[in-house]
């Protein structure tokens, strides 16, 4: 057999891989852009600088990484914004964590209009944590935006919230216990939870689930508190292994739960997603709706048996209104990591020039109108977490056909 799923996506919710740019002039794209604080403001594109002139607000406006002895600023009047980071061993930020420094570069030249900018501070390790984070209070910083490995990530957000300023957090979610935390990216749980929803409301509740071997256990527990707070019966979850046999042998294995089944939800960052779903088709059983996931590769919507699955996620044109420009001035394609960090910026910056630093508190920062920005409409809890509107799609005809576009507001 062929061994498909080596082949491992690079997407969360539709946003890694996306290179249209806008077909708009650079004006409107950029009044486009700027993230709707959808609060009792004025509009913010009024106050958006040059998109070409970044270099006039970015103190280091090269693409290549930093080397380890440079503190960089991005922009120099207004606000600090400070962006906590981890540098490789090399003394460079490396990866993901180089997406997130440049879209911030991007983001500040874009939408700071000299009134914030940007400090990126390499924190080395959990212990190094509590003295950047007194260092960036003792500036006034009004904002900290963690790009952490989650261990901390997590030691600054135990901190008490009188001691630091607000957290963004774009990595991996932490626990918000302390107040002013806030997890701003989503998983590929959200966007399953809200395909699974809309299997519910058509009258499909049975669910079993397969997914990565690397699944982490929370993702699982709150699978199955979602499905059965919908008043759904979760029927369980298979883990399968990245090779045709393994998906096989899953779909084996899982027989007595999809007899009782009429969803199944695939979730995985590979093509072997569609291999389990035509090992289960092949089976025969007709009463079967298959929801995957935004972490699907797009290759995979090319595969006849993946035709008919739901997938709810960000549309993806969204992050095309930024991703000639990130392009353009880095020389690779926006990723994911690249476009969250792009809407942290745009949320701090947007919120500091219409209310001043001091508006960077918890009561703006959790909007019951939210936000909307190239990652989509969404919205901050007090507990942390955050919420999206995503659209929702149906495979067919090698691509993802829309079903219904996500809500325009809450």
């Amino acid at each position: 057999m062929i061994v498909k799923g080596r082949d491992v996506a690079r997407s969360a919710h539709g946003l890694r891989g996306v290179r249209r740019a806008a077909h708009k002039g650079a004006q409107a794209a950029r009044s486009l852009l700027l993230l709707s604080v959808v609060l009792s403001c004025t509009a913010l594109a009024a106050c958006q600088s040059d998109v070409d002139g970044i270099a006039r607000n970015v103190k280091t406006n090269d693409i290549k990484p930093p080397s380890s002895d440079v503190e960089e600023s991005f922009g120099e009047n207004g606000a600090e914004i400070t962006l906590l980071m981890q540098k490789g061993s090399n003394g460079l930020f490396e990866g993901p964590s180089r997406d997130v420094r440049d879209a911030a570069a991007l983001g500040i030249g874009e939408l700071g209009a000299n009134q914030a900018f940007v400090k990126v501070i390499d924190v080395a390790s959990p212990a190094a944590a509590p003295a950047a984070v007194a260092a960036a209070k003792s500036r006034s910083s009004a904002i900290l935006i963690s790009y952490l490995p989650p261990a901390t990530t997590a030691a600054v957000a135990a901190m008490p919230s009188d001691q630091r300023p607000p957290l963004l957090n774009l990595g991996q979610p932490v626990p918000a216990t302390s107040g002013n935390v806030y997890n701003l990216a989503s998983s590929e749980t959200d966007s399953a939870l809200e395909g699974l929803r809309t299997a519910a409301a058509s009258g499909h509740k049975k669910v079993v689930v397969f997914a990565q071997r690397d699944l982490p256990q929370a993702a699982d527990l709150r699978l199955a508190d979602a499905i059965r707070a919908s008043g759904g019966t979760f029927l369980g979850i298979t883990r399968y292994d990245l090779t045709d046999a393994a998906a096989a042998a899953a779909v084996q294995t899982a027989k007595p739960q999809l007899q009782q089944a009429d969803t199944v939800l695939i979730l995985g960052r590979t093509a072997i997603t569609t291999t389990i779903e035509g090992a289960i088709k092949a089976g025969g059983q007709s009463n079967l709706n298959f929801v995957g996931t935004s972490a699907w590769p797009p290759q995979t919507y090319r595969e006849p048996t993946a035709n008919g699955t739901l997938i709810a996620m960000v549309e993806p044109e969204a992050t095309s209104l930024i991703s000639e420009r990130y392009q353009r001035h880095y020389k690779r394609p926006l990723s994911a990591d690249a476009a969250y960090g792009y809407d942290a910026i745009a949320i701090a910056s947007g919120i500091i020039r219409t209310k001043g630093p001091t508006g960077l508190n918890a009561e703006t920062l959790t909007s019951k109108v939210g936000f909307r920005g190239v990652t989509g409409l969404f919205r901050l809890s007090p507990s942390g977490q955050v919420e999206r509107r995503l659209s929702l799609y149906a495979i067919g005809g090698g691509k993802l056909n829309v079903l219904a576009a996500a809500p325009a507001s809450f």
